[in-house]
């Protein structure tokens, strides 16, 4: 199909913004990235995955709006649309989107804190009849062993001492 200049130019038009579409929902990768640590194979699988579907479906796009013709200036659209995105807009909403995401995990953690902060004091309070007391459970057990000790020993004495009486009294019969 035999497309008129405007048309052609409405299509350039409409493949720059979803370059520069496409070039946003990159940018949420990379604002996560950012803000949430993850491996470098994630990331690989992430990319792959972004490229995949964003290019199935620009491909579709261009074949739907175009009446199946894939033309080159529609491709140099999207190409344009990303670039000119990602060197006007993309450094300002990224810089935007990390300060914003970590004002929102200072006060969530704040308010975590100030949240937990009786129990961690009533912990605290908590812990030191707790180490009291195993302190003196383990003083406890350390004399049960020492008691355990001096049993053994006079146990072995008497053992030894039941030993040889036996003896005794086997050559005696």
């Amino acid at each position: 199909m035999i497309l008129s200049m405007a048309d052609q130019a409405r299509l350039f038009l409409w493949t720059m913004l979803l370059g520069a579409a496409a070039g946003v929902v990159y940018d949420f990768f990379r604002i996560a990235r950012k803000t949430i640590k993850h491996p470098d194979f994630l990331t690989h699988i992430e990319d792959l995955l972004y490229w995949l579907f964003v290019s199935i479906f620009i491909f579709y796009f261009i074949l739907h709006r175009n009446s199946g013709e894939v033309r080159v200036f529609a491709i140099i659209g999207v190409f344009f649309g990303m670039c000119l995105y990602f060197a006007t807009l993309s450094g300002l909403i990224i810089k935007a989107s990390v300060f914003i995401i970590d004002i929102i995990k200072k006060i969530i953690i704040t308010a975590v804190n100030i949240i937990l902060f009786p129990f961690k004091l009533l912990i605290k309070l908590l812990s030191y009849p707790g180490r009291a007391i195993k302190k003196w459970t383990l003083k406890q057990l350390d004399n049960g062993k020492s008691i355990a000790r001096k049993t053994n020993r006079l146990a072995g004495i008497k053992m030894r001492n039941l030993r040889k009486e036996m003896y005794i009294i086997r050559r005696k019969i």
